[in-house]
């Protein structure tokens, strides 16, 4: 048989499972909030991958608008305003008549306002 100082020392204290609980609630607690943190970071991603397909898109629209007159907008959203802008000058060596040139094109952004500036080339009914 055990003596009764054996059988008081063959447990955990008080203070010995407080401070594992402690500890135990720091670590998930990191856990959490690191879980938390990834999940903000994936749901931003991809909110932003959706804004740069979008912008995309609407890039794509602009550059076949002059040519294909049948193609319909496929931003479902009124964000993007695509304008068109001047002919660009022809080279100052030009040899050959074209019946292509450079048309300056802008797409504004309503939301960030922002303007995407580019360039497309467009068909002309006659040669320059």
């Amino acid at each position: 048989m055990k003596s009764p100082r054996a059988r008081a020392e063959s447990g955990f204290t008080l203070l010995e499972v407080i401070v594992a609980l402690a500890i135990a609630g720091f670590v998930l607690g990191g856990l959490f909030s690191l879980l938390g943190a990834s999940k903000q970071l994936s749901l931003r991603s991809s909110e932003g991958l959706r804004e740069s397909a979008e912008l995309r898109a609407a890039v794509n629209f602009a550059l076949l608008e002059n040519e294909y007159n049948e193609v319909a907008p496929v931003l479902e959203s009124e964000r993007y305003l695509i304008r068109a802008g001047e002919l660009l000058e022809d080279p100052i060596r030009k040899t050959i008549g074209t019946t292509q040139a450079l048309q300056a094109f802008e797409i504004e952004d309503r939301e960030r306002d922002r303007i995407i500036p580019g360039t497309r080339w467009v068909r002309l009914l006659l040669p320059r």
